[in-house]
């Protein structure tokens, strides 16, 4: 009994810094987007965070690289490369706080997926759950009172390559290292982010390379976290830390870029995490009937 809650407390105390490291990161990416387009920056973060794990390689030999499933972590690598791609697009486009409001909504698409490609079985509480969340999501994006600026359909789409990842990552997780995962999602997705970055490539000058190097290492670390988290909790039981993101978002952006959140990014925020709250907490009831 111990172990398995000493095992939850960990899982939350990965999943708590896989936010906190992403949230950070967020600050510097929309510092470095004043010298380099955002679309190229995912190409050097791609690099510096493969290049993080040179030493746990040569620590751990070769061994580490050993996988059966390289397909399905290129296919996570294109899901999460193609999010990080919009995501850092959409932040220099839109306040931190409505980013990171509007992507709470994953887990409710995670359980839309789980219905619609695994034919999960969803009682009419938590369809109303998702309906709730759903207006929440309008409630920040306010349609036909403010436009739908490209900022809020990148989010969107980070959003829908997002919860595809983390439901690859954690099928991943059973076979495979958390090392493992992350180098091969590393390596993966430095020739996927290439491919945007060629179109606005500017070479970097040498003291926008030190931050660069730092977002790697953030977004590294935070995959790191995140593997090590899932491997311990189920996605569902873990989706709620997340939420923390809205209050580092409102606190980085007014920090930083002097961002006030409006009362309908808080009201929308908070639908939404009601909503995702519901959802965890009756998945979970669920399985323990079972």
């Amino acid at each position: 009994m111990n172990s398995y809650k000493n095992e939850g407390l960990l899982a939350f105390f990965y999943a708590a810094a896989f936010s906190a490291l992403l949230s950070i990161m967020w600050v510097i990416v929309r510092k470095l987007s004043e010298t380099i387009h955002p679309l190229e920056i995912p190409f050097w973060a791609s690099i510096f965070g493969l290049l993080i794990f040179i030493p746990t390689i040569y620590k751990e030999g070769i061994i580490v690289l050993a996988t059966q499933r390289a397909p399905l972590h290129f296919l996570r690598a294109l899901f999460n490369g193609s999010a990080v791609v919009a995501w850092f697009w959409a932040i220099t486009l839109i306040p931190l706080a409505d980013a990171a409001a509007l992507n709470l909504i994953a887990p409710l698409l995670i359980t839309i997926g789980a219905i619609i490609f695994f034919g999960e079985k969803v009682g009419l509480r938590r369809w109303g759950a998702l309906v709730f969340g759903g207006l929440g999501a309008l409630v920040v994006v306010r349609p036909g009172f403010q436009e739908l600026d490209l900022g809020m359909v990148l989010v969107a789409i980070t959003v829908v390559l997002s919860a595809g990842q983390r439901l690859l990552s954690k099928e991943l997780i059973k076979t495979d290292s958390s090392s493992t995962c992350v180098i091969y999602l590393m390596a993966f997705m430095i020739p996927i982010n290439l491919v945007p970055a060629i179109p606005v490539w500017t070479t970097p000058s040498l003291t926008d390379f030190p931050l660069l190097i730092l977002v790697g290492l953030l977004l590294s670390l935070a995959h790191f976290t995140w593997m090590k988290a899932v491997k311990l909790a189920d996605i569902s039981a873990l989706e709620p830390i997340n939420f923390t993101r809205l209050i580092y978002g409102s606190a980085f952006g007014f920090l930083f870029f002097a961002e006030i959140p409006t009362v309908w990014t808080w009201l929308g925020g908070i639908m939404i995490i009601f909503s995702t709250t519901y959802i965890s907490r009756r998945e979970a009831a669920l399985r323990t009937s079972h």
